[in-house]
């Protein structure tokens, strides 16, 4: 849910299209589902904070991330194992959905470092929230030719799945955030779109394939 009644922001709606674009994943991590937090702040002292709450759940190359926002519950689901990679938006009040293919060969949106044009660092071996991860450092070109840097932290006993991403755009704080994270194996239909659900266009405000944003 999200804490402020403020409209999303620009980088909020950036860190969707990253996590929810349809790719083809570069690692093969263990089944598990957890809690995310994306917290967007702003200016030197982090002001204008917004926090966003999302279900997140991981199968191989195939993710689930499920919002609730003014009461409505929104779900994303990522094919990164089919060829070329989907994307479905469902709508369970409208029992409706939209569909977006992606291109082959795009970066895990779980995974920054594997994304065409960002330099992934090797920074030093770190606990988060008790687990042992491997922090990276992440730089990459803005449009506009400047330079951008962020950092992630995978978890190690997850074979490498991110469970921190903290990223810096100008003006601009983003923290991703695992919680309670659950190792077990996931029921496939998970990541199907439900019997009884009717195809719609994507509206005209919105692009037909979202472009990768420029943060990874």
């Amino acid at each position: 849910m999200l804490k402020q009644n403020k409209p999303l922001g620009a980088a909020l709606i950036a860190l969707f299209v990253l996590i929810s674009v349809p790719i083809a994943a570069s690692n093969s991590w263990a089944d598990y589902m957890a809690d995310q937090y994306i917290t967007i702040s702003h200016g030197e002292f982090g002001g204008d904070r917004r926090i966003m709450e999302a279900k997140l759940y991981s199968q191989g190359k195939k993710l689930r991330m499920e919002t609730t926002m003014a009461g409505r519950k929104s779900i994303n689901i990522s094919r990164g194992d089919k060829s070329p990679p989907v994307m479905w938006v469902l709508m369970p009040n409208e029992k409706m959905y939209m569909e977006t293919l992606g291109k082959e060969g795009e970066g895990n949106p779980m995974d920054p470092g594997a994304r065409a044009g960002v330099e992934k660092i090797f920074v030093t071996k770190e606990h988060v929230a008790g687990r042992l991860t491997n922090k990276f450092k992440l730089v990459w070109k803005d449009k506009d030719g400047s330079r951008l840097s962020g950092f992630a932290w995978e978890l190690i006993e997850l074979n490498n799945a991110p469970i921190r991403q903290e990223f810096f755009n100008k003006n601009e704080h983003v923290l991703v955030q695992l919680a309670n994270i659950t190792v077990k194996k996931l029921d496939p239909d998970l990541f199907e779109v439900p019997e009884g659900y009717r195809k719609i266009s994507m509206p005209p405000q919105m692009p037909p394939s979202p472009p990768i944003p420029d943060r990874p």
